[in-house]
């Protein structure tokens, strides 16, 4: 098999150069603070939109079309503005 295609929520990709991971959040749902360690971050959101509070100082608004790229050595948070999906692109930093 030459390509693959992934839909589930959760881990969709784990490769040595990146992980791509799919979450589906209800209106309302928060993703509680987390960090990426030694990771860059991409969040790409595809339906809904969000509020996304890095480093407890700096909040941004994602609605379909935009990409966030982080720092994922700072801390993260997600609030759900309504039913949302969105992608999380966890880059390897180089060493």
């Amino acid at each position: 098999m030459i390509g693959y295609v992934g839909n589930m929520s959760g881990k969709i990709f784990n490769e040595d150069e990146f992980t791509l991971i799919k979450r589906t959040l209800a209106a309302g749902e928060n993703i509680e603070e987390q960090n990426y360690t030694d990771k860059t971050v991409l969040i790409t959101i595809v339906i809904g939109s969000i509020n996304v509070m890095l480093n407890n100082e700096e909040e941004r608004n994602l609605e379909p079309g935009k990409v966030l790229k982080f720092d994922g050595d700072f801390p993260v948070s997600v609030h759900a503005n309504d039913r949302s999906e969105y992608f999380v692109t966890l880059i390897n930093k180089s060493k």
